[in-house]
């Protein structure tokens, strides 16, 4: 059963399941959904808790006794499993084993990493999804950020004009935990209201943060003002021009890929499937290569190969102006001027 963030209270009031899975990489909404878990436990009487990390290092006989031993002050208790990116086959086989030792007085709250859609058909993964909820939480992307800050600002008692709104989502993309801490402080100055444009830019700093794979889907999609400002910001938190290469060298590589394979006469799902294309990203590459033909491609790709020789020559400055460069060459389908 798939079980999302703002869902858990509805589900908890039916009776808490005996196991549930929290992964993704937004640790605000994560930290958020196992403590509204924690309180719901407490309040059914699970007041003794044992947390562990399931790295190389774990000694799985000792979550065993703990499941299995009863305290003098507690006969219901938690037990909290951190899991890490990748899970080896021993650890796979104890976590499968840990799953049938639920029972009533026994709660499992493991939470994980975000997980591809390859993880996601592991073994493991689907004794987690057998044995209770699981519930992804990811970084909420511009629209859905712009209702979350909503419902964030209205739970302390404050709301913003539409602009003042549109400033935030830009503000706090990709950093929720700032964006929180800022929110209360706002609460607390007892502002008037609606907080206006004007407000928040004299008392807000912006925290905005992206991870390198949010520069992709922009591109992709044509957005290059987004796509260059996410780049920006990525050299200013100290981002290596090297990893955005290697990045985006596989997307053109693909690109390149289904063009080829679409030119002898294959049906776009048959490209994908057979270049390893996952089903949720498929609408945006072929989307993309609508609109990309390949004298643009062959043109991006020379722009890359320039950023990935400054890259090899530790010419850092140039690779990331022929990165800018790139990130601009994917505006229409125009080939673009080979500039850095």
């Amino acid at each position: 059963m798939r079980l999302y963030p703002e869902q858990i209270a509805k589900q908890i009031k039916a009776g808490l399941a005996p196991c549930y899975f929290v992964y993704g990489d937004e640790p605000l909404l994560k930290q958020e959904a196992l403590d509204e878990l924690r309180q719901a436990a407490r309040a059914q009487g699970f007041d003794e808790r044992h947390k562990f990390d399931a790295d190389e290092g774990l000694d799985w006989d000792t979550i065993f006794d703990a499941s299995q031993s009863l305290s003098l002050f507690s006969s219901r208790q938690i037990i909290e499993l951190t899991l890490p990116d990748k899970l080896d086959r021993t650890a796979s086989d104890r976590l499968k084993e840990l799953l049938g030792q639920c029972h009533p007085d026994l709660l499992l709250l493991i939470s994980g990493p975000r997980l591809n859609q390859q993880q996601q058909k592991t073994a493991w993964y689907k004794a987690l999804a057998a044995a209770g909820p699981v519930v992804p939480v990811f970084t909420p992307d511009a629209r859905q950020l712009a209702r979350w800050l909503e419902q964030r600002l209205g739970r302390h008692g404050l709301a913003a004009e539409p602009d003042a709104l549109h400033w935030l989502t830009l503000a706090f993309e990709g950093n929720l935990l700032a964006a929180a801490g800022e929110i209360e402080k706002l609460a607390l100055l007892e502002l008037p209201q609606p907080l206006t444009l004007a407000t928040l830019q004299q008392q807000v700093q912006p925290h905005y943060h992206f991870n390198p794979f949010q520069l992709i889907d922009p591109l992709l999609q044509g957005k290059v003002k987004r796509g260059c400002r996410i780049l920006l910001q990525l050299r200013q938190e100290g981002v290596e021009a090297g990893m955005l290469c290697h990045l985006l060298a596989k997307e053109l590589n693909t690109l390149h890929g289904l063009q080829a394979a679409l030119a002898t006469g294959q049906s776009f799902p048959q490209a994908a499937g057979s270049l390893q294309v996952w089903s949720s990203r498929q609408p945006l590459m072929q989307s993309a290569l609508s609109r990309l033909p390949a004298p643009k491609l062959s043109a991006l790709s020379t722009l890359l190969a320039a950023a990935d020789a400054a890259v090899a020559e530790f010419d850092d400055d140039t690779a990331w102006r022929w990165l800018y460069a790139l990130c601009v060459g994917f505006f229409d389908e125009k080939p673009p001027i080979i500039l850095p």
